[in-house]
């Protein structure tokens, strides 16, 4: 995600961001900070604002964004961010040692040292007790924001130290907000939205995913293959492996289908979008209703074998 400039344009809950920018006006460091909350809900985002803002130096409105300090901030290269970030998935007392304690006794010329340790449940027991005596014996100019969406597997002496920041998933209509300012062309960020589960992090992440990009692939695949309903059992090999991913297949299909009703997927004599649509529609409605993947997806190949075959006077499409 692009890095956010102001906390005006942080979608959160009001309370929270009351809760983020309150010690931020009062020049007050919070030692000891757990930003915790769904993946992709902000918690990185908001942790770089905040130790942005506590080093900001220009008047008005923190973080100012022209000043020294705000500029090698969002430049990267600011020696009062220190981030720490699992290596295999784990992070090791080794980092905790040689990342953390070695560092933490160097006093920043200016301003405050944050110190952000992402998915911090990644830390194995070793690390963890490592830090929390660090968390005790922090100097005066230096604070810690642990970040994670499983909080249960902190040692509970070290949530009992940090300052509680819950984060909450986004409804739609800010999630496609913040699509949108990622890049995302406004009606896929609305789709998007729909099956992102009030987390633009994560659905930045999978449109940007090779994963997804192949997931695509297949899907597209897979409904460009039906000429006739005999294909459809071929159809479905290509997605069979996707069960998992069966809400974002047919976001693909609907975005898929509402480019073909704009005349955006060129001349296409087999498939009309409307009536794609309404069978994808359909389709979601049936697997949020618990009806199996390959029912759902079959019943929605069979629609556009039957729009091929109607189109040839060979068959009628299933009424809903």
């Amino acid at each position: 995600m692009s890095e956010m400039k102001t906390f005006s344009e942080f979608r959160a809950r009001r309370f929270l961001k009351e809760q983020l920018m309150r010690p931020v006006k009062a020049g007050r460091i919070v030692h000891a900070q757990l930003f915790q909350g769904p993946e992709g809900t902000g918690k990185h985002t908001a942790a770089l604002l905040v130790a942005r803002s506590m080093n900001c130096t220009g008047t008005g409105e923190k973080p100012c964004n022209a000043c020294p300090s705000c500029l090698q901030f969002l430049s990267g290269n600011s020696p009062n961010l220190i981030e720490i970030k699992p290596e295999k998935n784990l992070i090791r007392i080794g980092a905790v040692r040689d990342d953390i304690l070695k560092k933490i006794s160097l006093r920043p010329d200016t301003g405050k040292l944050f110190i952000l340790i992402n998915e911090a449940d990644k830390m194995n027991e070793n690390a963890q007790n490592a830090l929390l005596k660090t968390l005790e014996e922090a100097p005066e100019y230096a604070a810690f924001i642990l970040i994670t969406d499983k909080p249960g597997a902190l040692l509970p002496t070290i949530r009992s130290r940090c300052a509680l920041y819950r984060f909450a998933p986004l409804n739609e209509e800010e999630t496609a907000e913040i699509l949108i300012q990622n890049g995302v062309d406004d009606e896929r960020a609305v789709l998007e939205a729909q099956s992102a589960e009030g987390s633009p992090g994560r659905a930045i992440s999978r449109i940007k995913s090779e994963a997804y990009q192949e997931l695509l692939k297949r899907a597209i695949s897979a409904l460009e293959s039906i000429r006739k309903k005999s294909d459809v059992a071929a159809a479905f090999s290509k997605i069979e492996q996707d069960k998992e991913s069966g809400n974002e297949i047919l976001g693909i299909y609907e975005f898929y289908a509402r480019r073909m009703m704009r005349g955006e997927m060129g001349e296409n004599k087999r498939l009309q979008g409307g009536k794609l649509l309404e069978s994808v529609i359909y389709a979601k409605k049936q697997l949020k209703a618990n009806v199996a993947y390959q029912s759902v997806m079959e019943i929605l190949f069979f629609d556009a074998a039957s729009q091929e075959e109607t189109n040839h006077g060979n068959g009628n499409r299933r009424p809903f």
